[in-house]
């Protein structure tokens, strides 16, 4: 299934005059292909993978990765053009060729006999293959390794490079129909999580026995947990320290700041619930998150700056009752990364488009008190935004 917004894409290439594009995040990849490179994962600091593009077949691109990783372009969303590897790394070839699956015969023929040494050597090579030899190409330099630039220019004298991380996230703030599934699946992985958490809540259950089931259910749904920030009453404050062995009590306010990646495409979601019923502070701070929330949710259009769409929120938790509020941000865009297009900050003149997904969030810490938030995803729509979860965003009560 093809992801990208090809037909956005093309247009900011003609814009710039863009023959080819080169993506080097984990993200951009797989954006444009579908696939999530395991050496980018496990060496980010010196693993190197590429997605390429040529702006007359932006549906088609070429995957480069290491020869170990070369397996993964079977797992390709979009029909690749190409596949090729580099370094070194050994699959014998077949005793009897004629037994092969069509999976092996693919990857087969993308494995030749030969491979370059260097990821940049395949790169030059496969944009040579591209018929961009002599282009105007877009390098998204938010990955690109040092000496990357030299090395091209050295293989491909005719090539002209210019950076194009703007160009991808630029692409990326507007979500194609695929994305909006991936999201909102995401979305209902971490609310089962939460639910789960919120089932084995009582006295004497302890915050890291919380965090350990909010895990163990999205991994069991088939997401992958990014971060769990569930803290007991007070120390939600300190939010993003490890999980204590801190008991649950009656009375207890849990708070939920959690995160979780579903087939590329990531969830940020938070609640909170109680332990019998809240105290008055918990229930009246928690009624204003919301409020502001959902003032985002009804004011948000397209054309609003993220500028524009943070004073709303915040005046709309301000005036529900805490006079007091300030944030540095109330949400951002949410797709293949956790923060993408639009930040929904002070004075930033981004604007929404029909087709953002802003992640809203409201939260409030304080110290001796702890935290309350409400998040969630939504789709700016022309005429009704689209909220991606399906979790009750009022305070929750564990009788």
């Amino acid at each position: 299934m093809l992801l990208a917004h090809t037909g956005r894409l093309g247009r900011r290439m003609d814009e710039l005059g863009l023959d080819g594009l080169v993506a080097t995040t984990p993200e951009n990849i797989h954006y444009l292909t579908g696939v999530s490179s395991v050496s980018l994962e496990i060496f980010p600091y010196t693993g190197s993978a590429f997605a390429v593009v040529t702006r007359d077949r932006l549906d088609h691109p070429h995957l480069i990765s290491s020869r170990c990783d070369l397996d993964q372009a079977l797992d390709a969303g979009a029909g690749l053009d190409g596949a090729m590897g580099f370094g070194r790394f050994f699959r014998e070839p077949p005793e009897h060729p004629g037994d092969l699956s069509g999976r092996e015969q693919r990857l087969r023929e993308w494995w030749g006999d030969d491979a370059p040494d260097t990821a940049a050597d395949a790169l030059a090579e496969t944009l040579k293959r591209a018929g961009l030899a002599s282009a105007r190409i877009g390098v998204d330099e938010d990955a690109a390794r040092p000496g990357l630039y030299a090395a091209l220019a050295k293989a491909l004298p005719g090539v002209q490079v210019r950076p194009a991380a703007a160009v991808l996230r630029w692409t990326r703030k507007a979500k194609t129909g695929p994305e909006l599934a991936r999201i909102a699946a995401a979305a209902a992985v971490a609310e089962q999580g939460i639910r789960a958490v919120a089932g084995i809540a009582a006295p004497g259950v302890a915050e890291r026995d919380l965090v350990r089931e909010f895990e163990r259910t999205v991994a069991a749904a088939g997401g992958r947990p990014k971060f769990s920030h569930i803290k007991i009453g007070s120390a939600a404050v300190t939010g993003q320290t490890r999980p204590a062995d801190t008991p649950l009590r009656r009375g207890d306010a849990v708070w939920f700041d959690v995160g979780c990646v579903v087939d590329g495409y990531w969830a940020d979601i938070a609640r909170v619930l109680t332990l019998g019923p809240p105290a008055d502070k918990v229930a009246r701070y928690y009624a204003a998150m919301l409020a502001g929330e959902d003032r985002a949710l009804a004011e948000a259009h397209p054309g609003m700056t993220g500028g524009e769409l943070f004073d709303r929120t915040v005046a709309g938790v301000r005036a529900a009752g805490v006079p007091h509020y300030r944030r540095n941000h109330v949400g951002h865009g949410i797709g293949v990364e956790v923060y993408d297009r639009v930040l929904i900050a002070e004075g930033n003149d981004d604007p929404l488009e029909a087709g953002t997904v802003v992640n809203i969030e409201t939260p409030y810490y304080e110290f001796g008190f702890g935290a309350v938030q409400v998040e969630d995803p939504f789709v700016v729509r022309h005429d009704r935004n689209e909220l991606l979860t399906t979790l009750g965003r009022d305070l929750a009560v564990i009788d």
